[in-house]
């Protein structure tokens, strides 16, 4: 049996048709001559093989068979529109949104910033940030469950891209504290200090430990916290100074702390990450440059003392 040549301009008449119950509200709509609906529909009725209306009292009738022609053609037509949107969207690189995997160092504070700079010019891409341990968050690129992941890790890890970044640390004290005096602290500064740690797995405390021990330097250590958001919370108390990194630092910073570019060097890269060998979203490549300025912003800032 020969497939039925159905042309847009059929379809449109009769689905005018349709919806105003008239061929000459149909007209109307379609900017022509009754006639010329009429003659449309005639043609459908001919390829289609079977009759769309019944003049019944003076009216036009849709048949059973048009009624059901017409759901289908409802649900082609809604099909086809999402395949337009959907051509669109990958015209523009943004299908699916984009989905980020991050630690906290950076998800609690720093990238959700980067995100109010970002969304007013992809209003409409899904966006998702999820905050994990930086084990997790490599763990999502590689299974793909996110298209950008920020972690500690994963920097030789052959299944992700990854491009390194270096944090740099500052001190963060009180307001009042006479360190504040100074233009920037060293390791030496803090003997005898009530130091605010990490706990000891993390990379940062780690290179910390490692730098006093050899140095000699012995400060107070009697608060341990697991986030930045709890050390810079203690601090703003008066209940210590700490180490941090300076991302949060600015997150955190008001009138009761100050910040100093402290002089040691720990071991403070992390990674942005990306699924191996997979071409990156037009979406996601706006969020890297956006997120890349706003990075170098705040590392330029991390140099200069603020109280």
């Amino acid at each position: 049996m020969e497939t039925p040549r159905l042309s847009d301009r059929q379809l449109q008449a009769f689905q005018h048709v349709m919806e105003c119950g008239s061929v000459s509200g149909a007209a109307r709509r379609m900017l022509i001559a009754q006639p010329g609906v009429t003659r449309l529909v005639k043609q459908l009725e001919h390829d289609v093989g079977f009759t769309l209306f019944e003049r019944r009292r003076g009216r036009l009738v849709a048949t059973p068979e048009a009624r059901l022609f017409h759901r289908e053609l409802l649900r082609v037509w809604s099909g086809l529109e999402g395949l337009r949107a959907t051509a669109r969207r990958i015209k523009e690189r943004e299908t699916g949104g984009l989905r980020i995997s991050a630690m906290p160092l950076l998800g609690m504070g720093f990238l959700p910033d980067v995100l109010a700079d970002f969304t007013p010019r992809h209003g409409e891409a899904p966006v998702e940030l999820a905050t994990f341990r930086s084990e997790q968050v490599v763990e999502d690129i590689v299974t793909q469950r996110a298209d950008l992941g920020f972690a500690m890790l994963g920097g030789g890890d052959e299944r992700v891209e990854s491009e390194a970044f270096s944090l740099g640390n500052v001190c963060l004290l009180p307001a009042d504290h006479p360190l504040t005096a100074q233009s920037s602290i060293t390791l030496d500064d803090l003997h005898d200090q009530p130091l605010i740690c990490y706990e000891p797995q993390d990379p940062s405390r780690r290179a910390l430990d490692r730098l006093l021990e050899a140095a000699g330097v012995r400060p107070r250590r009697h608060l341990q916290v697991s986030l930045a958001l709890q050390a810079a919370r203690l601090v703003t108390q008066g209940a210590g100074i700490t180490v941090i990194d300076p991302l949060n630092a600015r997150v955190f910073a008001d009138e009761r702390l100050a910040i100093r570019p402290f002089a040691a060097e720990l071991d403070d890269t992390f990674y942005l990450l990306t699924p191996r060998e997979q071409p990156l979203s037009r979406l996601a490549q706006d969020f890297i440059s956006v997120f890349r300025a706003q990075f170098a912003r705040a590392i330029d800032q991390s140099a200069k003392p603020q109280s």
